[in-house]
């Protein structure tokens, strides 16, 4: 009598496991989930990864603008009897330039394929929850009423951990590190990232086509003079000042911009890859091995 009810308590699990899977396919357990907090964190996710690529596409903007200011005196030419290529002076600057705006444009790639993980991740994890949920259904059923089948028993069991992992993985592992590396962003990398931008937006004032086209190309200071095209003197002294003037303006932004694309570089570099990914591979190890551990002793 007692091994029939437990037989009777072994078909009333299997069963209940079959609708766990169909509550699971139908989607209606995502709604137990985030009632426990995971959709206040995917919530608070989406608006870090939404926020994050809206100053990173600014940056991306201000860069750009910079860089287009730069090409308009990148093949400029400066002399009299002789011509200097005012882009040999400016490449210093424009190679800090084209490194920070490839930084933005990565960082900015990232944020987004992120945000397309987790959207993408919201549209396939039910699935993943049902194929775990049945994987453990067939598992209890091998190993209850098909001891015989060691083998398949195993095939059966070592897949259906794969499954665990990969649910945990998608519902719980992937959040919580985008949860840990925007904690990390807003105390550590955001205000550098920030501070970045702004020196950019100055620089981007300074090189408008505008003040550029002032600075280094003004009008000709001897325009009043009876024969202007033939005052070679004047033309020489202008063209000295103007050249020393595009050397010390460039020679004094060469080492703030350094500083600033290093700075945005590393930003970027612990936002976007040192950061979340630090938190998933540890959790993610401690996941694997705590399933592994739990296995061992049910089996």
């Amino acid at each position: 009598m007692p091994m029939t009810i437990h037989h009777v308590k072994k078909s009333l699990l299997i069963v209940f496991m079959i609708g766990a899977v169909v509550l699971a396919a139908s989607g209606y357990a995502d709604h137990l989930v985030d009632a426990v907090g995971m959709g206040r964190i995917t919530d608070a996710n989406l608006i870090y990864l939404n926020d994050a690529f809206d100053r990173s596409l600014a940056g991306f903007l201000v860069l750009s603008g910079i860089k287009s200011g730069l090409a308009i005196i990148e093949g400029s030419e400066v002399g009299i009897g002789f011509n200097l290529e005012i882009g040999d002076i400016v490449q210093a600057v424009y190679d800090y330039v084209d490194v920070a705006w490839k930084a933005a444009l990565a960082g900015g790639t990232i944020l987004l394929m992120t945000r397309m993980c987790l959207e993408a991740v919201a549209l396939i994890d039910h699935w993943c929850l049902a194929a775990m949920l049945l994987g453990v259904g067939v598992f209890l059923i091998f190993r209850w009423f098909l001891a015989d089948c060691q083998r398949m028993t195993q095939v059966v069991r070592e897949s259906t951990m794969f499954l665990v992992v990969l649910t945990l993985i998608l519902y719980v592992i992937l959040p919580i590190s985008i949860t840990g590396a925007s904690f990390l962003s807003k105390r550590i990398t955001q205000p550098i990232i920030e501070e970045t931008q702004t020196g950019f937006e100055d620089i981007h004032r300074e090189f408008s086509p505008g003040y550029l086209s002032e600075g280094f190309f003004p009008e000709d200071v001897n325009e009043g003079s009876l024969f202007p095209g033939f005052d070679f003197k004047a033309k020489y002294e202008s063209t000295k000042e103007r050249i020393q003037f595009i050397g010390t303006f460039f020679k004094d932004r060469t080492r703030h911009m350094a500083v600033l694309t290093l700075k945005l570089v590393a930003g970027y570099v612990f936002d976007c890859i040192i950061f979340p990914l630090t938190f998933f591979v540890v959790l993610y190890l401690f996941t694997k091995n705590l399933v592994n551990f739990l296995s061992r002793a049910i089996s």
